[in-house]
């Protein structure tokens, strides 16, 4: 894991960014064998639904502090930004797909960013392989994303295929959504949840 310059102009602007090759090959083992691990203690690693836990070990403890994650996280938050939680989201084939939402509800007028979330990659994932679908912009909007978006596009809306390794970074405020794995294997993801310091309002 190495330091790198962050895209802070993306982040701004889209209110997302793709971190590449974020772990290099001996931390992305590490990581997905934790992740594998706690998918099999939480029983939740068959081969139907979308497979949910909350790994934790040292080789999660380095993904959640690498350098190029935390500066970016710290951009969004602020250098006092805390770790909420690490978990698992492993789409089988034919599952893993949302309506529109945003992690952290609103964005109180005159302030910056409430939370921020990365998605990581543990497997090579597709746009049509359960992508991560997000709307650009959409993090200053102030507005609910639209419910009834399950199972329809939103005008706007771009899916993310990442390498296994990378990163999805955005705002907590950002419009975005799992989409349903229509590729061959499970979709093996972390999710990271970051707030900024003494943020209480989750969800939305």
């Amino acid at each position: 894991m190495t330091a790198a310059t962050v895209d802070t102009t993306a982040l701004d602007r889209d209110g997302f960014v793709v971190l590449d090759r974020l772990l290099d090959a001996a931390a992305l083992t590490a990581v997905h064998e934790a992740t594998l691990a706690a998918l099999r203690e939480a029983r939740d690693d068959g081969p139907i639904g979308t497979g949910h836990a909350e790994p934790t070990g040292p080789a999660i403890d380095g993904l959640t502090s690498a350098p190029r994650l935390r500066a970016a996280v710290e951009y969004l938050l602020g250098a006092d930004a805390e770790l909420v939680k690490v978990n698992v989201r492993a789409p089988n084939p034919g599952y893993g797909g949302q309506a529109m939402h945003a992690d952290f509800a609103g964005l109180p007028p005159g302030t910056g960013a409430q939370g921020a979330v990365a998605i990581v990659a543990l497997v090579d994932v597709t746009e049509r392989g359960g992508a991560t679908r997000v709307v650009p912009g959409t993090h200053t909007w102030r507005k609910l994303a639209p419910r009834d978006s399950h199972n329809r596009s939103v005008p706007g809306e771009r899916r993310i295929a990442l390498a296994a390794g990378s990163v999805l970074l955005f705002s907590g405020h950002l419009w975005h959504s799992g989409t349903r794995n229509d590729g061959p294997h499970r979709r093996d993801a972390l999710q990271i949840t970051y707030a900024r310091a003494g943020t209480s309002r989750f969800g939305g």
